[in-house]
C-alpha cells in the first residue's frame, strides 16, 4: 500500500510541474520577444517570417514549440552559441522560468552592447515625403539617445549625430518602375529587416536629402528594459527578417513591436486598428507613454528658409547675383548672404549623385573660403515652435460625416467615411501647411425617389507649393476611384499640373491646375481655379472655379464651382458647408468626428 501511495504522489508532482512548464510559454514577455500575434482564427502566429529567427523551424505559429525547444538547448551542448544568437530571449526565459542559463562569453556582442549603451529612446516621426510611395504618410524610426536629450535639444550642439537610428525597411530592388514599386509594396513582395545606423546618416537621409522634418518623442526605460531592448536589437538585426507591407506590416508595425517586446504592457499594437499609420503610432505611444522630452530636426528646406526670411531686400538682389554668375567677390562681405548661399547649395546637393556634385562642391568651396574670413552670426536654427507638423498635435485620422441638404430635385441625404488622411479644409495643426492626402474616401448619398449612388476616391493627392522666385516649383493632383453611373461601378480619374501662388503666409493660396477628367464613358479638359483661405485657427474655406469640357463630344465649356467652409469646434469634431454647382445646384450642411 505504502508503494502505490509513493508512486500516486509522485505522479501528481511530475503532472504539476510539466503543466507548469507548459504553462510558462504563455507569458506575455515570451510572446513579445518573439513577436506573436493572434489571428483571426484564434492561433499565434509570429511576425517574423525567417527560419533563422527560431530555434525549431515550426515556432513561427507555436510559441509553445519555441519555448520547449529553447529549454532543450539549455541543457544541450549548444547552449552558448544559443545564447550568443538570442541573448535576450535567454534573458526572458530566465525571468520567466527562474531557471539559470550556462554562462557564455560572446565577445562579439559583448563589445558591440558596450558601443551602444544609451540614456534612453525616442520615437522619431520623419514627415511625409512625395517623392517615395511608401514615404508619402510619412515614416517611423527609433533613436538611441547616448546623451541626455535636454542636452541634446539644440541640433547645432551635434550631439544627436553621435546617436544610432533604429528602422524597419523593405529591401526593394532600385529598377523597379514605380507601379512595380507599389504593387510589390502592397502584395509584400519586398524582404522586410531591421537596420541600425547612425543617427547622422539618417538625418542626412530624411532631413536633408529627402526635406523631412524629424519630430522625436523620448521613451525613459530602467536598466533591465534597456539590457534587454539591446539584446533584441541584435537578434532583430542578425536573424529577423519578413515580407513588407506597406499597409499592416511596414516601419510603424514592426517598430512598435519592438518596444512592446520591452514592456508588454504597452500592448501598442491591439491599440491600432487596420492601417498602421506613422502619425497615428506617435499618438498612440504619447497616450500610452505620456508625452515625455521631445526633441524636433528641422529639414534643410526649413534650415534655408527662414535664412532667406532673415534677409533684407538688397541681400536678397545678393543671392540672385551670385545665382545667376556665380560671382562669390560680390557677396563675400555678408556674412548673411554667405550663409543662404551655402545652405542653398545643400539644398541642390540632396537632388544629385555624388558624380553630380563637382560643380556644386567647387562653389561650395569658395562660399566656405569666404565665409571664413567673416565673424559667426547669432542666426538659430528654426525651432519646434516654428513648424505646425507636430504629429502630436494632429487630429484623428479617420473621419464619419453625416451631411443633408437640397438640390433642384428635391432633398438630398448623404454619409461620408473617410479612412485617411488630412485634406485642405481639416484642422491644420499638426500638418505641413496646403498637405492633402486622402484615401479609401467613401460617399454615399441619396436623393427624393432615388436609388443611392456611391463615389469612392481610392486615393486623392494635392502637392501645392507656392511659387516663389527663391524656389520655383509647380504644383498637382491626382484623385482616382470609383462610382456609380447608369447603374453600375465606372473607374474615374483625374489628375492637373499647374502653379500655386501665397498671399499670405499659411493661410491664403490662390492655385491654377489644368487637366484631365477622364472615365469610360467621357474625357473632360478641365481648368481647376482654386482660393483656400485660412481665416482663423478653427475656420476655413475652399473655392473652386473647374470650367470643364467633353472633348468626345466638343461640347461647349460647362463651368461648375464649389464654395466649402468647415469650422472647428472641437479637435474631434467640425462643422461642414458646400455649396455646389456641378451640373445642377446642391447644397450641404453636415457634423464630422475624428477617430
Amino acid at each position: 500500500m505504502s508503494w502505490c501511495w509513493l508512486a500516486g504522489f509522485v505522479c501528481i508532482i511530475l503532472t504539476s510541474t510539466q503543466a507548469q512548464s507548459s504553462a510558462l510559454w504563455v507569458d506575455a514577455s515570451w510572446l513579445r520577444i518573439l513577436h506573436y500575434q493572434r489571428t483571426l482564427s484564434g492561433s499565434w502566429q509570429s511576425s517574423i517570417a525567417s527560419s533563422q529567427f527560431f530555434l525549431n523551424p515550426q515556432s513561427v505559429n507555436d510559441p509553445e514549440a519555441e519555448w520547449n525547444a529553447l529549454k532543450q538547448g539549455a541543457e544541450g551542448p549548444d547552449a552558448a552559441s544559443i545564447a550568443c544568437r538570442f541573448p535576450a530571449r535567454v534573458l526572458i526565459y530566465q525571468n520567466i522560468s527562474g531557471v539559470s542559463w550556462p554562462s557564455a562569453p560572446c565577445a562579439d556582442y559583448l563589445e558591440w552592447k558596450k558601443r551602444l549603451e544609451f540614456h534612453s529612446l525616442s520615437l522619431v516621426y520623419s514627415t511625409a515625403y512625395a517623392g517615395n510611395p511608401a514615404s508619402v504618410l510619412g515614416h517611423n524610426m527609433i533613436k538611441l539617445n547616448r546623451f541626455d536629450p535636454t542636452l541634446e535639444e539644440d541640433p547645432e550642439s551635434g550631439l544627436s549625430l553621435l546617436d544610432y537610428g533604429i528602422g524597419f525597411l523593405a529591401q526593394h530592388d532600385p529598377n523597379d518602375g514605380p507601379v512595380t514599386y507599389v504593387a510589390q509594396g502592397l502584395l509584400g513582395g519586398y524582404p522586410g529587416f531591421f537596420v541600425l545606423q547612425p543617427y547622422y546618416e539618417l538625418v542626412n537621409t530624411y532631413a536633408y536629402a529627402e526635406n523631412r522634418d524629424l519630430w522625436e518623442l523620448e521613451l525613459r526605460l530602467n536598466l533591465a528594459e534597456r539590457e534587454i531592448f539591446l539584446a533584441h536589437v541584435w537578434e532583430l538585426i542578425h536573424q529577423a527578417s519578413t515580407p513588407y507591407y506597406f499597409t499592416h506590416v511596414n516601419c510603424s508595425t514592426m517598430l512598435l513591436e519592438l518596444l512592446e517586446s520591452i514592456r508588454p504592457s504597452w500592448n501598442f499594437r491591439d491599440r491600432i486598428h487596420g492601417l498602421v499609420l506613422p502619425q497615428a503610432v506617435m499618438q498612440t505611444v504619447a497616450e500610452v507613454v505620456g508625452r515625455g522630452h521631445e526633441n524636433f530636426w528641422p529639414s534643410q528646406k526649413r534650415i534655408f528658409q527662414k535664412h532667406w526670411q532673415h534677409l533684407r531686400t538688397e541681400q536678397q538682389e545678393k543671392f540672385f547675383d551670385w545665382r545667376a554668375s556665380s560671382n562669390t567677390v560680390a557677396v563675400a562681405d555678408d556674412p548673411l548672404v554667405l550663409d543662404t548661399i551655402l545652405h542653398q547649395i545643400n539644398l541642390e546637393k540632396s537632388g544629385q549623385s555624388a558624380d553630380e556634385q563637382s560643380g556644386l562642391r567647387a562653389q561650395e568651396d569658395q562660399i566656405l573660403l569666404a565665409r571664413s574670413r567673416l565673424p559667426a552670426t547669432a542666426l538659430t536654427l528654426p525651432d519646434r515652435s516654428q513648424a505646425r507638423n507636430n504629429p502630436l498635435l494632429a487630429h484623428g485620422l479617420h473621419i464619419f460625416t453625416l451631411p443633408g441638404g437640397r438640390e433642384r430635385q428635391g432633398s438630398l441625404t448623404a454619409l461620408r467615411l473617410r479612412w485617411g488622411l488630412h485634406d485642405l479644409l481639416d484642422e491644420p495643426q499638426g500638418f505641413d501647411p496646403y498637405y492633402h492626402i486622402n484615401f479609401f474616401d467613401l460617399s454615399l448619398w441619396q436623393r427624393s425617389g432615388a436609388e443611392v449612388d456611391y463615389r469612392l476616391e481610392v486615393v486623392e493627392l494635392m502637392s501645392l507649393q507656392p511659387l516663389e522666385r527663391v524656389d520655383p516649383a509647380g504644383s498637382w493632383a491626382m484623385t482616382c476611384g470609383v462610382h456609380r453611373e447608369d447603374g453600375g461601378p465606372r473607374p474615374h480619374c483625374r489628375g492637373g499640373y499647374g502653379l500655386a501662388f501665397e498671399m499670405k503666409t499659411d493661410r491664403t493660396l490662390f492655385y491654377f491646375l489644368p487637366g484631365m477628367n477622364l472615365t469610360i464613358t467621357s474625357s473632360l479638359a478641365e481648368l481647376r481655379f482654386g482660393w483656400y483661405q485660412v481665416w482663423t485657427e478653427r475656420w476655413r474655406q475652399l473655392l473652386e472655379i473647374v470650367p470643364r469640357r467633353n472633348l468626345e463630344a466638343k461640347a461647349e465649356w460647362r463651368w461648375d464651382w464649389s464654395w466649402e467652409q468647415r469650422w472647428s469646434f472641437h479637435r474631434s469634431w467640425q462643422l461642414e458647408m458646400r455649396l455646389a454647382r456641378e451640373g445642377e445646384w446642391q447644397s450641404l450642411l453636415g457634423v464630422g468626428q475624428f477617430f
